[in-house]
């Protein structure tokens, strides 16, 4: 089960130390009269106020890579980060 961060009104994290990464929203919805059986939009952006990226497909598969590869990339920022402040 995901994990909520703490915040005082839903936009952005409250806690000191916190930063918002970036948003991904996923939308699948069937096409009634399409050959594909699915239709997966994916919105992402980095940061909390940064333009997003919009990706449609009918792949799963595809969709799976696009959020994995969103994901890492958040990871690495993280990583990255951590490796050049002194403080963390």
């Amino acid at each position: 089960m995901a994990q909520h961060s703490a915040s005082a009104d839903g936009n952005e994290p409250s806690e000191p130390g916190l930063e918002e990464l970036g948003t991904l929203v996923l939308r699948v919805w069937r096409e009634p009269e399409s050959e594909e059986s699915l239709r997966i939009r994916i919105l992402a952006s980095d940061g909390a106020w940064e333009p997003g990226e919009l990706t449609v497909t009918p792949d799963s598969e595809a969709a799976v890579k696009s959020v994995r590869d969103w994901l890492e990339a958040r990871a690495g920022q993280r990583q990255a980060s951590e490796s050049t402040d002194p403080h963390v």
